[in-house]
């Protein structure tokens, strides 16, 4: 625990960016303050592991708090979205965290309020954006430009590789267009490809998928992850656990946790747990001298009395890291709280929210062909080579991902599967004669099929629209702040981009000799382009709301996710990204963080321990 101040710094939230952020200037000095909404993550992750082995609804959230998918959001005094919510009762408000405009699609990704953030429960999955991603208005006419350049980010990538711990083989991703300066090397070499991996790349390697012309053929390559594939950091080489999405059991997949410890041990960093920013205070000049927090004791009570204290901790910078949704929520309270403007002269604070929503595809090798899923990280390779291209002024990118997990992604297996044959269903596809087996007949037939299963998930790429946004709802939390209204679509662009990858797909089972199982399993998270229904997923990649940009009239932040309004305020994560590209936002985020810490030690306060 803390004192409430006055600190130099006080970051709002402890997952990556808040971690990142905390450790990079504690370490040169700065005394720091960590407000956090959640609990801490305990020394031992066993209840953690518990949750997620005894859950059968498998999502990234299962193992954490609050784990009881039947509280109330009203009832809760940390609420977050859950897959469960988004499955059963994404459209009730009484039942579902986020809150939905009349129209809108589902928003179909979730995040972690604990310490550490959703960096709990991430992938792993390490890649660069390319150029041309930050500059997608400029060379096709959609979405939103950064200001800055992807030479801008060269050295921060770096240097966010090595404090993450990235393994991969530089001359292979190359190979894909990736930004890399010359003779680099990443921290620890490739992980090894999966036995579904050699089977893709032998047969799927060639000419384009699609009709459209690329630059580059199709190509497997292994995806950079910040996984050990060496111990590294202290923490052990990776064993092949398959569950570590959610969480690695034995922490050889990086997460926030092991940078808060680093930041604690500088002696410089102070943290309060259960804790939640509602808003932040102004005086009369327009800087921030407060953030206004509302502590609990518990996660969830059975009614609505959460509040156990509050405060204000002050200090002279203020960085808010609370995650996209939830930064855009602080900002927008204050101004509700405080009846005046906060960081959000230009009405962009909520908009441009994004995701990857993916179209996901499963089919089955052919007989005698075992893929051997279930084992091993959730993906070790993808197809890089197809994200760019003069297709982009038509429709959106996409990259693929190669999954390791058989069909529980799209479908729950191994359960389905293997309740299907027990009791005579054909839930999976699998079992259209409705045989029941038993015994040895059983084993050999869960054995044929459940080894065959591949899955992949094609990445789309969203461009940032205005109208897709987070405002405040009516309806509040246990602590009576504010839930999130969503107001959320996709755009032509995006949706041509899952025309396209329904077209690659039937390519791509073609090349693999495989019969394609996809199918549209009656999520609400659907849309009807060109007289098809597509179904799409979410990647748990939150981007937008306080997008940055070179006019203050049009952006929230500037290069550096400084607020334009009130220059001791910096708006920090993947927030800050004006377009997502296809590429898993965490290393670009973390390349922001290195950024902005830098220009915070070169134009900010000086540090009370130089």
């Amino acid at each position: 625990m803390a004192n409430n101040g006055p600190y130099d710094i006080v970051i709002v939230g402890s997952g990556y960016a808040g971690a990142n952020m905390a450790y990079i200037l504690a370490a040169v000095g700065y005394k720091i303050l960590i407000v956090e909404a959640g609990p801490p993550v305990p020394s031992s992750r066993e209840d953690y592991m518990e949750n997620f082995f005894l859950n059968t609804f498998k999502s990234p959230s299962s193992p954490y708090p609050p784990n009881d998918n039947a509280l109330l959001p009203s009832q809760t005094n940390v609420p977050r979205p859950t897959i469960q919510a988004l499955v059963e009762a994404w459209n009730d408000p009484t039942q579902s965290y986020l809150v939905y405009t009349p129209g809108s699609l589902p928003f179909a990704s979730t995040y972690e309020r604990i310490a550490g953030g959703t960096g709990n429960h991430w992938m792993g999955t390490c890649l660069r954006m390319l150029d041309t991603d930050l500059k997608l208005q400029s060379n096709y006419g959609h979405g939103l430009d950064w200001p800055l350049q992807g030479s801008d980010l060269v050295e921060y990538y770096g240097s966010a590789e090595y404090s993450i711990g990235v393994s991969a083989d530089a001359a292979e991703q190359l190979q894909t267009g990736a930004p890399l300066p010359p003779n680099y090397v990443y921290p620890m070499p490739a992980l090894p490809k999966s036995v579904s991996d050699q089977i893709i790349a032998a047969k799927v390697d060639g000419p384009p998928l699609t009709p459209e012309k690329y630059n580059m053929d199709t190509l497997v390559t292994g995806t950079p992850a910040g996984r050990n594939s060496v111990p590294y950091q202290n923490r052990r080489a990776c064993h092949g656990n398959t569950n570590c999405t959610p969480i690695c059991p034995i922490q050889a997949k990086y997460d926030p946790t092991y940078t808060l410890s680093l930041a604690f041990d500088t002696g410089n960093v102070d943290i309060i747990y259960k804790s939640v920013v509602d808003y932040v205070t102004l005086d009369g000049n327009g800087l921030v001298n407060g953030v206004h927090y509302l502590t609990y004791e518990d996660i969830g009570v059975p009614a609505r009395s959460g509040v156990t204290g509050s405060g204000t901790a002050v200090g002279q910078i203020y960085i808010l890291a609370a995650h996209a949704v939830e930064n855009a929520k602080i900002l927008l309270n204050s101004a509700k709280v405080l009846g005046r403007n906060v960081a959000n002269s230009s009405d962009q604070v909520g908009r441009n929210l994004m995701d990857h929503p993916v179209y996901l595809a499963w089919g089955l090798m052919p007989e005698g062909v075992q893929a051997f899923g279930y084992r091993g990280p959730i993906s070790t390779s993808g197809i890089e080579t197809l994200r760019d291209g003069p297709f982009r002024t038509g429709r959106a990118a996409w990259r693929i991902e190669i999954g390791n997990e058989g069909w529980n992604w799209p479908i729950g297996d191994p359960y389905i599967t293997g309740q299907d044959f027990l009791y005579g269903l054909n839930n999976s596809q699998l079992n259209p004669g409705f045989q029941i087996s038993g015994n040895q007949q059983y084993m050999q037939t869960l054995n044929d099929l459940l080894t065959r299963q591949f899955r992949i998930g094609f990445l789309v790429e969203q461009d940032a629209q205005p109208s897709n946004r987070v405002q405040l709802s009516d309806y509040t939390d246990n602590l009576g702040i504010p839930r999130p209204l969503i107001t959320y679509g996709l755009s032509e662009y995006t949706m041509a981009g899952f025309a396209s990858a329904r077209q690659a797909t039937a390519e791509f089972m073609q090349r693999l000799g495989a019969r394609n199982y996809t199918v549209n399993v009656g999520s609400a998270a659907s849309f009807t382009y060109g007289g098809q229904t597509y179904e799409y997923q979410g990647a748990g990649h939150l981007c937008g709301t306080h997008v940055m940009g070179d006019n203050p009239g049009t952006s929230v932040v500037n290069s550096y996710q400084q607020s334009w309004d009130h220059p001791n305020l910096y708006l920090i994560g993947c927030g800050s990204m004006p377009s997502i590209g296809t590429e898993n936002p965490t290393l670009t985020m973390m390349a922001l963080v290195w950024r902005t810490a830098g220009y915070l030690v070169r134009n900010g306060i000086s540090p009370s321990n130089p």
